[in-house]
């Protein structure tokens, strides 16, 4: 999996699509009672182990990656729609489960796709997409901007 753009792109590069998603903490009081396994359907294992604080589910960081696969989606949607890839479709929650929030060195969040899972998904070549990603969350709430490049 990669995709991070990461100051990589260059001026021929065209935004392919954009999405944005704001998602309330307190929504996700109720997932730290959910299985593992039910958790898995959205989050990867990285995810969820850079969610815990000790034993407990950090909710503003589980609301901040939510809010990243969110977008992400809405980006790719409109990706693929200006890119003509209209022909299959997939859910949200396959979405999830072959994108995640991971952490630079610097600690800088970045998403990470696995594009040949989303190339079988849609039925097309999909041509070399990179990803940026801004996420920010306080109390309440959780934003999360997501850019596609291409």
């Amino acid at each position: 999996m990669d995709s991070e753009c990461s100051g990589a792109c260059t001026i021929k590069d065209m935004i392919l699509g954009i999405g944005t998603d704001i998602v309330e903490v307190k929504r996700f009081a109720v997932w730290k009672n959910y299985s593992e396994t039910q958790l898995l359907r959205v989050f990867s294992k990285d995810e969820l182990q850079d969610c815990l604080t000790g034993d407990t589910l950090n909710l503003q960081k589980m609301a901040s990656r939510f809010a990243a696969k969110e977008a992400f989606y809405k980006a790719l949607s409109q990706a693929l729609v200006n890119l003509g890839f209209t022909k299959n479709t997939f859910l949200f929650l396959f979405c999830c489960q072959h994108v995640k929030v991971a952490k630079t060195k610097w600690g800088v969040p970045v998403l990470k796709a696995d594009w040949g899972v989303f190339e079988t998904k849609v039925g097309e070549k999909l041509p070399n997409i990179k990803t940026e990603l801004s996420i920010s969350h306080e109390e309440s709430y959780a934003v999360a901007f997501v850019i596609l490049i291409g």
